[in-house]
């Protein structure tokens, strides 16, 4: 008999792999970053994000500083908002990474082990929502989550079922 480490493991890389192949055959991408910056300056203005053909609200959208420029992450988010995740494909692949950890580590530790828990990642912040059965559970899995190699914030929306 296999050992039940292994199965998770084999699942986890078999998620990752889905991700990454599906990220690799979306059909249109969004140019990079230097494309859009063609000034050089390091930042993308409202200007140049339109002139690739970005539309205004998703510029809005993704300028998470409210800076009116776009920074690496913020054009990452553009495309996410955009709905086109292929224009940095190393972030996107990261966070499906990210996510394949995390769900790992929930079924391995025996607290949350087989809860209902759903996990997404976007640039490193982990969302976990679902319904576990105490509070001690909520907490066992954001702190769980937080260990994980990657995982830059925590937005724990986890609900106790009544």
């Amino acid at each position: 008999m296999k050992h039940p480490k292994h199965s998770v493991l084999k699942l986890a890389l078999a998620g990752v792999l889905s991700a990454v192949s599906a990220s690799a055959l979306a059909v249109p991408t969004m140019p990079g970053f230097k494309t859009y910056d063609r000034n050089g300056d390091g930042k993308i203005s409202l200007d140049e994000f339109q002139a690739q053909g970005g539309p205004v609200k998703t510029f809005h959208d993704a300028d998470i500083n409210r800076d009116l420029q776009l920074d690496m992450d913020e054009l990452a988010n553009a495309s996410v908002h955009n709905g086109n995740e292929r224009i940095l494909p190393g972030k996107y692949i990261e966070d499906a990474w990210i996510t394949t950890k995390v769900k790992a580590v929930l079924l391995k530790n025996d607290i949350v082990k087989g809860l209902s828990v759903n996990v997404e990642t976007r640039q490193g912040t982990v969302q976990l929502s679902g319904w576990v059965d105490s509070a001690a559970q909520i907490a066992k899995a954001e702190n769980v989550t937080r260990s994980v190699e990657g995982v830059k914030h925590v937005r724990n929306d986890l609900l106790i079922k009544r």
